[in-house]
């Protein structure tokens, strides 16, 4: 999956992250209605999310990785990137 696409997947969940879960959705054989019944959300919403017709919060993509992937490990890994760059960040505005 993410050899083809040459992207980490903490990069993937930035600034791809419907096609991620679209990529997840199939390796894992998960129909719209599995991933809502794990996550809360409804089938329509994660389907404008995966077509890219629709955006998210960092909770709801923690949601959907944490819940509905099980994928502790990457949204660990994000939220350290996102800590990261917004530290990065401050030392560059200070």
């Amino acid at each position: 999956m993410l050899n083809e696409e040459k992207m980490t997947i903490v990069k993937m969940i930035d600034e791809r992250f419907g096609e991620l879960v679209e990529v997840l959705k199939k390796e894992r054989g998960y129909s719209l209605h599995e991933i809502s019944d794990r996550t809360n959300l409804s089938p329509s919403y994660i389907y404008r999310l995966i077509r890219g017709k629709r955006g998210c919060e960092l909770t709801t993509k923690l949601n959907i990785l944490l819940n509905g992937f099980g994928m502790e490990e990457e949204a660990e890994k994000y939220l350290k990137t996102i800590i990261q760059n917004k530290e990065s960040l401050k030392r560059i505005i200070d």
